[in-house]
């Protein structure tokens, strides 16, 4: 079969974007289950889609290929271009061109509004009689098809007596929105709205806005955030196929989604989610999602929901520890330190109060503060916490062995600069 440049499943091609950028440079004999012919087809299409930021390698592995993005010189997230690149079958793209010429037509300025019936015998004469084959869609197909433009805001319908009137909506100018759309674009969760919006005015946007940290990952799972954020307004479950990093297995599961949560660090997206199954929460990393449907409507969606609103807060990153008795989520440790800053560091208080996320910061005298939090993985909190080192004074944790590591770091430390130990 010849090789084309379109694709029939975005999860195919996005686990190909995973491995070149998100993972790491591959090259063909590095992806499991692999062909050669498929890895080929895929790098191919890549090169399409990501021209000038392909690039290779050789080792001692032979050639190996990746992606290399610098945000200082790319003005717009080039990654979106592979949600353009679904491929379709003749009658879908015929057929809309076909419907939004019929409905392009204008009376008096306006759009004009035309019955189902009516549109079928347009096509009928106007399109498609020079052709011997029978190629006139059924009436199911074409109702199907305004359906769809009407979700997607191109068509509008209203009825007129008892026959239903389909008529063609204004398009809307974003001449005045464009560094709004092009900002939302770069920026929102389902960023790719706005890159759309931008392919068809033909402005490349992203002029005005240089982004110092651009996390663009995420990007490539924009369907997925789509399909959460979906199921979180209907109340219903997910069907979720996920692939374990230490062995490569795919496990499905039914999980009912609760929120999204992003880091801040490197733009890694979690699902935080109820699996019914065990009855408990989870926090599910979307780079290892593999595929993703919306499940059945959740009966229990608002209590699950009252009940992860109540733990949120003893969240710091994204763990959520499970009881001794396997049900809900654990106990909470108490973290504690105290920050010494001197006159004139009064920006240290306010790094404290604007990252402090879950916990309370206090001030014990002029140039002392005390951070404290009640959270379910006391270990997520130290990476933050080394960040102060050279002014905290005190720390403290429930969990004594989160303590002696802290100080047993610090004391590595100073052996390893101060003392002239030799690095591992």
């Amino acid at each position: 079969m010849a090789y084309s440049e379109l694709i029939k499943n975005l999860d195919t091609i996005r686990a190909y974007v995973r491995s070149f950028y998100i993972y790491g440079f591959k090259g063909r004999g590095c992806l499991d289950g692999k062909s050669a012919r498929t890895y080929d087809d895929a790098k191919r299409r890549l090169e399409n889609y990501l021209s000038g930021y392909m690039s290779f390698r050789t080792d001692e592995c032979g050639k190996v290929s990746f992606v290399s993005i610098d945000s200082r010189h790319t003005k717009r997230n080039p990654l979106f271009k592979i949600f353009t690149a679904k491929s379709f079958t003749d009658m879908d793209i015929s057929l809309h061109f076909i419907v939004m010429d019929i409905l392009s037509e204008k009376s008096c300025g306006v759009f004009a509004r035309k019955t189902l019936s009516a549109i079928l015998d347009e096509i009928s004469a106007r399109y498609l009689d020079g052709f011997s084959q029978e190629l006139l869609p059924e009436e199911s197909t074409l109702r199907k098809k305004l359906r769809e433009y009407e979700k997607l805001g191109l068509v509008g319908s209203e009825k007129e007596g008892k026959a239903m009137m389909y008529y063609r909506k204004d398009d809307t100018d974003l001449s005045g929105l464009l560094d709004a759309v092009s900002f939302f674009s770069e920026i929102a969760p389902c960023g790719v709205l706005g890159s759309f919006m931008l392919d068809k005015t033909g402005d490349e946007g992203g002029g005005m806005f240089q982004f110092k940290h651009h996390y663009i990952t995420s990007s490539i799972e924009s369907d997925f955030v789509c399909t959460v954020f979906e199921a979180i307004r209907e109340k219903r479950s997910l069907l979720v196929e996920q692939k374990r990093n230490t062995h490569g297995r795919v496990f499905r599961s039914e999980v009912v989604p609760m929120m999204i949560y992003e880091s801040v660090q490197d733009g890694r997206m979690y699902l935080m989610a109820f699996r019914p199954k065990g009855k408990q929460f989870v926090a599910m990393r979307f780079d290892y999602i593999v595929s993703m449907k919306a499940g059945n409507v959740f009966g229990a969606f608002d209590g699950r929901a009252e009940e992860f609103s109540s733990i949120r807060k003893h969240i710091w990153g994204c763990a959520i520890r499970r009881g001794k008795n396997g049900k809900g989520a654990g106990a909470t440790s108490h973290v504690m330190f105290r920050v010494r800053f001197s006159r004139g560091e009064e920006f240290i208080l306010k790094r404290l109060e604007r990252e402090k996320r879950c916990g309370t910061v206090t001030i014990t005298d002029g140039q002392t503060a005390q951070f404290d939090a009640d959270i379910f993985d006391p270990m997520e909190i130290v990476p933050w916490a080394r960040t102060f080192i050279s002014r905290i004074v005190e720390f403290k944790c429930d969990d004594i062995g989160v303590t002696r590591k802290f100080y047993k770091d610090i004391a590595d430390m100073m052996s390893l600069y101060a003392g002239g130990g030799k690095e591992d």
